[in-house]
């Protein structure tokens, strides 16, 4: 069982005056549960499970319906590619093994988009073990539950830890407590931060602007934004381009976009190595894979980042919860100016989220 002070000791270390309030009670872990039922978070090849942003919301859903009902969490997400190739299991192995449930009964069910919608409505109340009473239950989610299932009174015992916590503190409590690097992509922060920031504040931003031409991988994407946006972010730079004191990274899904950077900070703008595709729209091949690798790169540089700003993207909302302060954090909205933002802003509030 993991203890309150474990976890407040977790958070000294890692986050500011944001995240405040803890829990008053004992935190029911995924791996110690009280019976031998398991909650899997499926994202199968061939099957369509959102981008990363939309697999991490899914992951915190399954995780916290484990935590509920004192089950095994695991996790299998072989789309593009094994996902474990960039992250590994922190405080428990959440790898799922299929020899573990051999010969169990079991259910696979997928809850896109409004489905998903629909089901953290009825488990606000309803009783997860009534939806799913298999042994091994695989879900595919790509919805933001925390909010809902803390609110279920069946579950307000296992739940206790999280009923002071706001939506961010839940996701960067769990995400920062499973997920840490795998060694690859541990060697390449390492050396992006030597090599590359070397000992400078880094200034970033995420510009998503969703379907374009320019990428066959983008072409199904939703549009998300105009990429002449961009230019209030470029006037946000300038405000950081003493190479003295800063560096400048950005992460996009649009190739003019990072062209136009490049080209207006020269020996100022840095990057993380790999190719760009989408992780989902993309062919399930080793480029895509190698995407994969940098967009959750990419997001933990994110997650580091003394001035950060994002657009609509769960990655980089999730970066910023992670990164745990509102200090210096700007929001990009289509059709609005950049300006300051914080974690009640609508931006990290969308209501299809």
């Amino acid at each position: 069982m993991l203890s309150v002070l474990s976890l407040i000791l977790l958070y000294m270390v890692y986050y500011g005056d944001v995240f405040d309030r803890w829990p008053v009670s004992e935190i029911s872990s995924a791996e110690k549960p009280r019976n031998d039922k398991y909650f899997v978070y499926s994202c199968r090849k061939g099957v369509s499970c959102g981008g990363w942003g939309d697999r991490q919301k899914g992951v915190v859903a399954v995780y916290l319906m484990a935590n509920a009902t004192n089950s095994k969490f695991r996790i299998q997400l072989v789309k593009p590619c094994d996902f474990t190739r960039a992250l590994r299991p922190k405080s428990f192995n959440w790898r799922f093994n299929k020899d573990e449930v051999l010969n169990r009964p079991s259910t696979y069910q997928v809850f896109r988009n409004e489905y998903g919608r629909i089901l953290r409505e009825k488990f606000t109340t309803a009783n997860f073990t009534r939806y799913f009473s298999k042994d091994v239950t695989h879900l595919m989610i790509n919805s933001e539950f925390s909010h809902y299932i803390r609110q279920n009174k069946l579950y307000s015992h296992n739940l206790a830890w999280l009923k002071d916590l706001s939506m961010a503190e839940i996701f960067a409590t769990i995400w920062r407590d499973i997920m840490v690097l795998s060694p690859e992509l541990q060697k390449r922060y390492k050396q992006f931060v030597e090599t590359k920031v070397s000992g400078k504040k880094l200034v970033c931003a995420q510009i998503r602007v969703g379907q374009n031409r320019g990428n066959s991988d983008f072409l199904k994407d939703n549009p998300r934004m105009s990429a002449g946006q961009s230019l209030m972010v470029w006037d946000l730079f300038r405000k950081y381009t003493d190479p003295a004191k800063y560096k400048l990274f950005l992460t996009t899904d649009d190739e003019g976009v990072r062209s136009d950077a490049k080209r207006l900070f020269p020996g100022m703008l840095i990057e993380s190595d790999g190719p760009l595709g989408h992780v989902d729209l993309g062919p399930e091949t080793d480029k895509t894979c190698d995407a994969f690798k940098k967009v959750i790169l990419d997001q933990h540089i994110l997650s580091t980042c003394d001035v950060l700003i994002t657009s609509f993207s769960g990655i980089g909302r999730h970066a910023a919860y992670v990164r745990g302060k509102e200090t210096d954090l700007y929001c990009l909205e289509e059709g609005k100016d950049l300006s300051p933002c914080n974690f009640s802003s609508t931006l990290f509030q969308p209501s299809d989220w």
